[in-house]
């Protein structure tokens, strides 16, 4: 693992969201609040690479403009979860033995506090409080089995503890009450109650809850119930039940084996905190796209605190996302509502605002639980909410419902993607222990496909438990081939069909939402800018962003940085079907046509804007209704780039599957400066792959010789010289045979470089001479800059130092003169290693020194540790060797990132460390 304190912290955040993608932004902020430095992005890419080296890449993957630690990576806080639900599930089946060995098992795997390290740090603040409270009732469960069991002298020190560490915790202290009285010491017991009640009531002022108060009652009555074998029923004696035509109990059943939901259910538990006699009533929504589990969320919460709401429970499906049915009036509901209090039917009003004022009065001063689910809108809900304190409202919807958190203060709850866990443990319930270890591959497989969605995971654990005689591989399989459509997920039911499903959002949908939602089905991901999808659709960004805001009101899409959004693989596969359903194959064709544009003439302008003096191409022309990106400065190109770098990978594959060959070359070559300076050679080989596949099937021999230039330069990186000098030799011979003497002047320096890499300085150095001809015939200062900084690198190589000196000064003039930093810091480098290498170590010294501010401008990171290696030679010579140790740790950290050999060649010059 990195030592470093921002590498472990950016690796902390990324845990804490397993599964999810974080955003640049968000990682940003972790790291350093509101003070980010100018460097920010750029230093968390370093860190990312650091965590990629210690870890495998495969475990830290780009995702949109951020990055992601799979969900199929489990941590022990994952494991903790999976022991803890089994203990549950075992006490609560009566095998209190193993639930008090499951329990022991997860708090075993605790080493400390969570992100310990972090403590305080407000971005793992709530995780890390929302583990902490995971690993106190893991505490509570097992106490109660200990008790159970009869262990309570054993366990009475523990408790002792847990009651000093968690003084407000009323649980610990009905354990430690009651694992005194039965070791035979009632005072203390007894005692301990009296000292609650003073603490509570001097620091909370508040009196002890129902459980202490009646563990309290039992223990003065010596009862005998206190010292049977088993479990001990902490909760008091129900009261006796009213007036059953006014206490309504509306809950549907209750969801057998309700899995994961943790974060959200105790977001839901605090809000019984506040005192319900005072303020409006309170009420929670709960969101998310359609599947996700809201309505099983909310009943199975109401069934957990319905004995808090003994006035009653009121349940109505408003219909809101209903198939082949309207939504549910507000009067329909109201009235379902009266009848379930018991209102004659001829004290019923005929009119809504008079049945809502007669449904308010009847709620008022009871405490009463109302489930309002799958509503559409907040006008829907809000004749239903209460007027007077002490009733709580749950309301589940696929819209946000944003009106109702902004005017009534509804606390929003929304429901992400199952984690990988939480998939498990659903699975496991449906299937069983031994299915699940029995081809633990597959499952993984099937909650990989299922993308986490609660309603896939149990309809794919439906076919499976349904069809025993079917291997969950052969299942698993048939998800992966048909990747691209719903119809493993199809069915009989239209309530756990999830084409249908996804359906009833789709319907709600404006025209023009619609429209854009298919269309999304044609990007291929993983996620879309605002506008790559404005100009997918030919529209405006103006017009397109309310389109999307619609998308992801109705849980459709998700925005999860600013101004990018994403969708569910699944939801993906829906739109896409839509897509070619519904509009004709002309229409996709535009729209992809669009979004090519958008991305190569947003890229070329990026390319650009980072190496101005780049050898430029003429790129297709642009759709009229695609508006490309502008970048400000070099800054936002490179953040551009890496915010689409996983995105324009995918795009050129898709273009050339399309055949769209000219787009898909073109693209390759936008990337080809980003991916050389950022490292990422492997990716540049494989696009460039693509492209020369293109360029050929079109017989495009501009574009082949474009490509085989950069195969060349890829091949070089990847040290693949005799394929380099191959795909050169390609590119020379298409160059010359269109007469372009600027391409083949280009293409001669580029070899000049695989010339270094294979200590060929005197083909080198005639490679350049002949590019410098070739440009100053073409009258290209540029180029004359690059060629005679070139000649005077192999002139210092092959030992004519002062000859190298001549032609570097000439080329940094021409360098300074168009404005070239690369030129300029190529040339800095190339007289500093003439300088030094004549023995005046300080004028070499100042050239590098140029020559590292120069190149860190332009974020050429392997170059970047090229120049301190120089660098650090000069000041180990002038016998600084602290110094020059500091820059070589810094040039083998680049290199290690970039998984370069050249970091064990510039590791082995550091000073050995000191032995005592």
């Amino acid at each position: 693992m990195p030592t470093g304190r921002k590498p472990r912290l950016a690796l902390a955040v990324l845990l804490s969201r397993l599964g999810r993608p974080v955003a640049m932004d968000t990682l940003v902020e972790a790291l350093w609040a509101d003070q980010p430095p100018a460097s920010a992005r750029r230093n968390v890419h370093q860190y990312i690479s650091q965590l990629r080296g210690a870890l495998g890449a495969e475990r830290v993957q780009n995702a949109g403009d951020g990055y992601t630690v799979p969900s199929a990576e489990l941590l022990d806080a994952d494991r903790f979860d999976q022991l803890s639900a089994a203990a549950a599930a075992a006490l609560d089946g009566g095998d209190v033995e193993a639930a008090a060995r499951d329990w022991r098992a997860a708090l075993d795997l605790w080493r400390g506090a969570a992100y310990a390290e972090f403590t305080g740090w407000p971005p793992l603040a709530d995780e890390a409080t929302r583990l902490d409270q995971l690993r106190l009732a893991a505490y509570e469960g097992w106490a109660e089995a200990e008790l159970a069991l009869g262990r309570h002298r054993q366990l009475a020190a523990t408790l002792e503890a847990l009651v000093a560490e968690q003084p407000f915790r009323e649980f610990f202290r009905c354990c430690l009450m009651l694992a005194r009285y039965r070791s035979g010491r009632r005072a203390e017991a007894l005692e301990l109650f009296r000292e609650t009640r003073t603490l509570l009531r001097d620091e909370l002022g508040l009196e002890p809850g129902p459980h202490l108060r009646a563990l309290h009652e039992a223990i003065l009555r010596d009862d005998e119930r206190l010292t049977l074998p088993g479990r001990y029923a902490f909760a008091p004696e129900p009261a006796p039940a009213a007036d059953p035509v006014a206490v309504p109990r509306q809950l549907p059943v209750d969801v057998a084996g309700f899995t994961g939901r943790t974060q959200p259910l105790r977001e839901l538990d605090r809000m019984l905190d506040t005192d319900p006699t005072t303020g409006p009533a309170r009420v929670a929504v709960i969101t998310g796209s359609a599947g996700v589990g809201k309505s099983c969320l909310a009943v199975h919460w109401a069934h957990r605190v319905a004995d808090q709401f003994p006035d009653g429970q009121l349940h109505v499906n408003l219909r809101g996302f209903d198939a082949g049915r309207p939504p549910s009036s507000p009067s329909q509901a109201v009235r379902g509502f009266l009848d379930a209090l018991g209102v004659p039917s001829t004290r019923v009003p005929a009119d809504l605002a008079e049945q809502a004022a007669l449904y308010r009065s009847l709620l008022a001063g009871r405490r009463m639980l109302l489930v309002l689910d799958n509503a559409r809108d907040a006008d829907q809900v809000r004749p239903l909410l209460p007027g007077a304190p002490g009733c709580m409202v749950l309301v589940t919807s696929r819209n946000q419902l944003s009106g109702l958190v902004a005017a009534e203060g509804a606390r929003p709850v929304s429901l992400m993607m199952f984690t990988a866990a939480e998939a498990r443990q659903l699975i496991t319930h449906r299937l069983g222990d031994t299915a699940v270890a029995r081809e633990a591959r597959a499952v993984r497989d099937l909650i990989a496909r299922c993308g986490g969605l609660p309603l896939a995971l149990a309809i794919v654990a439906a076919r499976a438990a349904t069809s025993p005689a079917l291997p969950l591989a052969a299942l698993a399989a048939e998800l992966a081939e048909g990747r691209d459509n719903l119809d493993a997920f199809s069915g009989d039911d239209t309530a756990t069909d999830l084409r249908a499903v996804f359906s009833w959002s789709y319907r709600q949908l404006s025209d023009g939402g619609a429209r854009m939602f298919r269309l999304l089905g044609l990007h291929p991901g993983p996620d879309v800018s605002l506008a790559a999808a404005a100009s997918t659709a030919g529209l405006t960004v103006r017009q397109a962003r309310p389109l999307l805001a619609e998308l992801t009101r109705a849980h459709l899409a998700v925005e999860h940085g600013p101004g990018r959004f994403l969708l569910h693989d699944l939801m993906r596969a829906y739109a896409a079907e839509l897509v070619a359903d519904h509009d004709p194959e002309p229409d996709r064709f535009l729209a992809l046509r669009r979004a090519y544009d958008h991305y190569l003439h947003t890229a070329n302008s990026a390319t650009l804007m980072v190496y101005p003096h780049r050898h430029r191409i003429a790129i297709l022309p642009c759709d009229e209704h695609v508006t490309p990106e502008v970048h400000a400065d070099r800054d936002q190109a490179y953040a551009w780039f890496a915010a689409e770098h996983a995105v324009l990978l995918a795009v050129i594959r898709q273009a050339y599957e399309l055949g769209c060959d000219g787009h898909t070359w073109q693209l390759a070559w936008t990337l080809i400066t980003y991916f050389d300076r950022q490292g990422h050679w492997l990716d540049q080989a494989a696009t460039q792959r693509v492209a020369l596949d293109a360029a050929l099937r079109s017989g495009d021999v501009t574009g082949q010789a474009h490509v085989y230039h950069g195969l060349g330069v890829s091949s070089t990186w990847l040290e693949r010289y005799d394929e380099a000098q191959q795909h050169y030799d390609q590119a020379m011979s298409l160059f010359a045979e269109s007469d372009d003497a600027a391409s083949q002047a280009n293409t001669l320096l580029a070899l000049t470089w695989l010339g270094e890499r294979t200590s060929r300085y005197a083909d080198a150095y005639g490679y350049a001479e002949r590019a410098y001809q070739l440009h100053r015939a073409t009258a290209d200062r540029s180029g004359q800059a690059k060629a005679l900084n070139t000649m005077g690198w192999f002139q210092s190589l092959l030992g004519d130092h002062a000859a190298a000196i001549t032609a570097c000064e000439e080329a940094l003039a021409l360098h300074q003169e168009v404005g070239d930093l690369a030129g300029q810091w190529e040339t800095w480098d190339s007289l500093a290693h003439a300088h030094h290498h004549l023995g005046d170590h300080a004028k070499a010294v100042t050239g590098f020194s140029n020559a590292l501010d120069l190149v860190r401008q332009t974020r050429d990171r392997y170059w970047e540790a090229f120049i301190a290696d120089h660098l650090a030679d000069a000041h180990l010579a002038l016998g600084d060797r602290p110094t020059a140790d500091g820059l070589w740790q810094d040039a083998v950290r680049i290199m290690e990132d970039l998984a370069h050999p050249d970091a064990e060649r510039i590791r082995a010059k550091l000073a050995p460390p000191i032995t005592p």
